[in-house]
């Protein structure tokens, strides 16, 4: 506001001089540079360069797919337009200083205080050098200036090139192509040499320190001195130009001129008149610092500049008309394939069987746009929608050939970047149709040699097997049915003399109880012959009898119990092979009890435990095996216990018997019979 009423004040005292027309030119001069000056404050500070503490840029430069590399004193960096990634070079006794760089498709050269590194997509590259100023490329020709001269870069090694003492011990600042001659900008002066390899003509034209050489169209410009621009024309003469204390470089940025100075910021000249226009330092513009490292202009017209410590971006109005597209990452089976450039690979990517999960990862870089930039993909058939994703996974593919194609633009663009990376996945050996038939041909080879001398000897096998297993299951079921429909004649005789006495005696209601129970106990063992299988039940109610008619023909007193515990299951639903406990109970009775002189005991137990039915029977005669050796004839009943015992075993291999005697104070006081059989039911 001050200012304003300076000018109105100044405009009265104008007017009074009659210089009005003065007046309004130095007005339009004001507003211009106003304007100007407005113009610089859209320098912005890209705030992910502040995580690098103390990092200086040295040079900037840009890849064919627009990222942005710095070298600084702390190694080098890559800057996407987002994002900074750090790359440390730190080998050997090398500093992390970076002074130089040089992009060559997927390979960027990195110059340092004592070597030179190749990065390349699988690899680095090191070698050693002293001092790399410049890294030059003509026509795939790279020349390396440094603080012993010039090199040439040769695959595997460096080859110092010869041109003069002079030259050659120099320190080499920048090297350019220019009118047919290599132009040499070192500390021992600017020199002309006709061939880096084998030079006719080598000419020192100015003495001086040159650190510097830029080539704008058909011009040439080079830094003397720090303190000096000079023009190089067609005659090899110079011309001097511009003239500043401390000048560290000269870049065309725009169709202007920036000078660099080590502490007054950036002189911007007229390219074609070299007419200073303005000066942009700390006090007109965002950037906070006169100390210039590096200028640079990226292919959207971008300009960065670096500063100690910082980093600047104008961004211009200038956008890219189609996107840059690269595969930046492919992963098989979780494991980064680095054998092989991607990017430039032409041939078919052989993969293993079990090499079949891939993942692809896609990067498109804009300074400018990089919000609006979109992918899509296909395998096999149809694009998939365009998104913003850049990652593409695919899991479990089949064995085939595949053709992945990529595609990338901004937003809306007809513009399309397109990628292409083909690969087979190899087919299974068992499953390739010529080990197949290999396979089935031995197969069947082997088969019917097999088969012709194996079938002979089975069906006479099998034959016999049959016969016999059909005879022995037959005289099995006969055996087994004649027992079930054995009882013991002396049982039945005792118990036919019973009712006789009992109809003697006149006692009627006993004698009609004891028919009764004798018809009921002849009923089910009939029945039960005819059947594989009886309810729990049936089989105590058969006991129950036969034990009942046992204790009033009997000689021996004695007393039974049976007890149950089927874990909440009906006695009638739980099936059982009939007559399986009888053959036991007898044999107690008559061999057991009936040679104690103390009162016989006979305890039967049912129990269902872990999917079997568990039977025991106890009682309390003379033993077991003292009765066996008692009784050295074999009867009838005994052959019927030991076929009890294999009905009980061959009912299912989980089947268990076991027969022992039991003791008191070192004494037999019984004997214990206990099986068990799966449980089984009617439900």
């Amino acid at each position: 506001m001050k200012f304003i009423v300076k000018e109105i004040s100044l405009l009265t005292d104008l007017s009074n001089k009659g210089t009005i027309m003065s007046f309004i030119i130095f007005t339009l001069l004001f507003f211009s540079s106003f304007y100007a000056n407005s113009q610089e404050n859209n320098f912005k500070e890209i705030t992910a360069f502040n995580e690098f503490k103390d990092c200086t840029i040295k040079e900037i430069t840009q890849d064919k797919y627009n990222n942005i590399w710095l070298a600084t004193n702390k190694g080098l960096l890559k800057f996407n337009g987002v994002s900074i990634k750090s790359y440390d070079f730190n080998i050997g006794n090398s500093s992390r200083l970076v002074n130089s760089l040089l992009t060559k498709n997927d390979s960027i050269f990195i110059g340092k205080d004592k070597s030179l590194h190749l990065k390349t997509h699988n690899q680095l590259l090191t070698f050693e050098a002293k001092g790399v100023n410049k890294i030059f490329n003509h026509n795939n020709n790279y020349f390396i200036g440094s603080n012993q001269g010039i090199f040439h870069f040769n695959k595997n090694y460096l080859q110092p090139l010869k041109t003069t003492y002079n030259l050659d011990f120099s320190i080499i600042n920048d090297i350019i192509f220019y009118d047919n001659n290599f132009i040499v900008a070192s500390n021992s002066g600017l020199w002309i040499v006709s061939d880096l390899f084998n030079p006719k003509k080598i000419e020192n034209i100015s003495r001086g320190n040159y650190n510097a050489l830029l080539k704008v169209k058909n011009k040439l410009f080079v830094v003397k001195n720090n303190t000096e621009i000079q023009e190089l024309n067609t005659d090899y003469q110079l011309i001097e130009k511009y003239s500043k204390s401390e000048i560290t470089s000269i870049y065309a940025i725009s169709n202007k001129l920036y000078v660099t100075s080590k502490n007054e910021g950036i002189d911007i000249l007229n390219a074609s008149t070299f007419i200073f226009e303005k000066r942009l330092n700390k006090y007109n513009s965002n950037i906070k610092s006169n100390t210039i490292k590096t200028v640079f202009e990226d292919v959207e017209k971008n300009v960065f500049v670096a500063t100690k410590n910082k980093l600047y971006l104008k961004q211009s109005n200038n956008y890219l008309e189609s996107t840059t597209l690269f595969i930046s990452g492919l992963t098989v089976n979780y494991i980064p394939i680095d054998s092989i450039n991607i990017n430039a690979y032409d041939a078919i990517l052989q993969l293993k069987p079990n090499e079949n999960n891939l993942s692809f990862l896609l990067h498109s870089v804009s300074i400018n746009n990089s919000k609006n930039i979109e992918f899509r993909f296909k395998l096999k058939g149809k694009f998939s929608p365009w998104s913003t994703n850049n990652q593409v996974n695919f899991a479990s593919l089949e064995p085939g050939k595949y053709n992945f194609i990529a595609e990338s633009r901004f937003k809306n663009s007809k513009e399309i970047n397109t990628k292409s990376f083909t690969f087979f996945i190899d087919t299974p050996l068992y499953k390739k149709i010529w080990f197949l038939i290999l396979c089935t041909a031995i197969f069947f080879l082997i088969l019917a040699g097999i088969i012709e001398v194996y079938i002979r000897n089975i069906n006479k096998k099998n034959q016999q097997k049959v016969a016999a297993l059909k005879l022995e299951n037959h005289l099995l079921s006969l055996e087994q049915k004649a027992l079930q429909l054995q009882m013991n004649p002396h049982f039945i005789f005792n118990v036919l003399n019973g009712i006789k006495a009992l109809g003697n005696s006149d006692n009627k209601k006993e004698l009609n109880k004891t028919i009764s129970q004798f018809s009921i106990l002849l009923r089910s063992v009939l029945n039960n012959s005819r059947v594989e299988e009886i309810s729990l039940k049936e089989e105590i109610e058969t006991l129950e009898n036969y034990l009942s008619l046992e204790q009033k023909m009997s000689s021996k007193n004695f007393h039974f119990s049976i007890e149950t515990n089927l874990n909440n299951i009906d006695s009638e639903e739980i099936l059982i092979p009939p007559m399986l406990l009888q053959p036991f109970v007898e044999n107690a009775i008559k061999h057991g009890i009936s040679k104690i002189t103390s009162e016989g005991k006979i305890r039967i137990l049912f129990n269902v435990k872990h999917r079997f039915l568990e039977s025991t029977v106890i009682d309390n005669g003379i033993g077991v095996f003292q009765s066996q050796k008692e009784n050295t004839s074999k009867n009838h009943k005994s052959v019927a216990v030991k076929i009890t015992k294999e009905r009980i075993e061959n009912l299912s291999k989980s089947s268990a018997f076991s027969m022992e005697e039991t003791k008191e104070k070192n004494n037999i006081s019984g004997t214990k019979i206990w099986f068990k059989i799966p449980l089984k039911t009617d439900y």
